[in-house]
């Protein structure tokens, strides 16, 4: 499959869930992110605000850590802090954006990356515009993880010079 027929198939999937099997997966990922050595030593995590039935990263959020949320600035994206005068956004791509006057893209130490699909060789699928491939080229954190539910794992993703890898990922589990 192209990675176009990829995106048409999984939003398709990804809508048709059940909501109670949509939290059930949401919470096992919470969970294991939780787990995850490199998160609970991270300082500053690049998160996404959930668009339609994503997975919602949001309970993530406590006091010991800086978590920051991307926002498209002109051709790049940059990542903001959350704080409690955040405001969000809806952009032009139907994405909740925080709005702020100081981005922290080379301060982040953890990164969740929001995906279509991701292929056992830990290459995702995105929204197709590229944004997170471009940032990581430019300001790749430590730990770049992608999070995914059960049925968006894929053997293969055909990739690009510039597609990024990711350093892992966690997928839904029931």
């Amino acid at each position: 499959m192209t990675k176009q027929e990829i995106r048409k198939h999984m939003l398709k999937q990804r809508n048709e869930m059940h909501d109670e099997e949509r939290l059930q997966q949401n919470s096992y990922i919470l969970e294991q992110i939780q787990k995850d050595t490199a998160y609970q030593n991270a300082k500053v995590v690049a998160i996404f605000y959930p668009m339609g039935s994503e997975i919602d990263l949001r309970g993530l959020v406590s006091e010991d850590k800086i978590y920051v949320f991307p926002r498209i600035d002109i051709d790049s994206m940059h990542f903001y802090p959350l704080t409690d005068q955040t405001k969000f956004n809806k952009s032009k791509f139907g994405v909740m954006e925080p709005e702020g006057d100081h981005y922290l893209d080379q301060f982040i130490d953890y990164m969740i990356a929001p995906a279509l699909a991701i292929s056992k060789d830990k290459y995702r699928v995105g929204y197709g515009k590229g944004y997170y491939d471009q940032f990581l080229i430019q300001h790749r954190p430590a730990r770049v993880i992608g999070v995914i539910y059960d049925f968006q794992e894929v053997l293969h993703i055909d990739t690009h010079p510039h597609d990024q890898k990711l350093d892992d990922y966690i997928k839904g589990n029931l």
